[in-house]
């Protein structure tokens, strides 16, 4: 079974994007045919692979145009596309965003963002760095989620983050740090503290 979908462009960049999107991403049989910025894309293949390669090459196309407004990211491409030192969770990336006072947030496998693809990619792979050094401290998963996110949003490294959630109360000290309160309350709690730091 095929099906042809086609997208117009703004701009040859965009068309070049959107190019090396599905290069990279689509793994089932497609060709391609570019006319100035226009692009029509057949795609190949039975039942739910066909479908889930046609949302794919749809939401790829509206990555590579940036556009205004929320940006759906396939969270399977940002973590194909970014370098990571540590697999972070989905919705840490999430919550680092949100910190710093950007719209973002975890829609089943996508991320709905203000930001471009290329600056949640950044973020992605900081967040990993970050993520890594984060297991040298003995964090709970849960707090270690919160910790990272906050250095990140901050800005500080996670020694200091750790030290700032310890005396804002957000941590419990002891042989394992963990979150005083539950992670939804807590994440409601740095939102308004960071808020208030701005």
């Amino acid at each position: 079974m095929y099906v042809t979908l086609s997208f117009k462009f703004n701009t040859r960049e965009e068309v070049e994007r959107f190019l090396v999107f599905i290069q990279k991403h689509v793994k089932t049989t497609y060709i391609v045919n570019t006319r100035l910025t226009h692009v029509y894309v057949q795609l190949e293949g039975e039942g739910e692979e066909l479908e889930d390669a046609v949302a794919l090459v749809k939401r790829l196309a509206g990555l590579a145009r940036g556009g205004r407004g929320v940006v759906q990211v396939p969270l399977l491409v940002l973590f194909r596309d970014a370098e990571l030192t540590r697999p972070i969770p989905p919705d840490v990336v999430a919550d680092a965003l949100r910190f710093k006072g950007f719209f973002a947030e975890v829609q089943g496998d996508v991320l709905e963002t203000e930001l471009s693809y290329e600056e949640v990619l950044e973020a992605a792979e900081a967040l990993s760095k970050m993520y890594e050094e984060a297991e040298k401290h003995p964090l709970t998963p849960q707090a270690k989620r919160v910790v990272v996110a906050y250095a990140f949003a901050r800005g500080i490294s996670i020694e200091a983050a750790v030290e700032e959630l310890i005396k804002a109360g957000v941590l419990n000290r002891g042989a394992v740090l963990s979150l005083r309160h539950p992670p939804q309350k807590t994440r409601v709690l740095l939102l308004e503290n960071l808020k208030n730091l701005r």
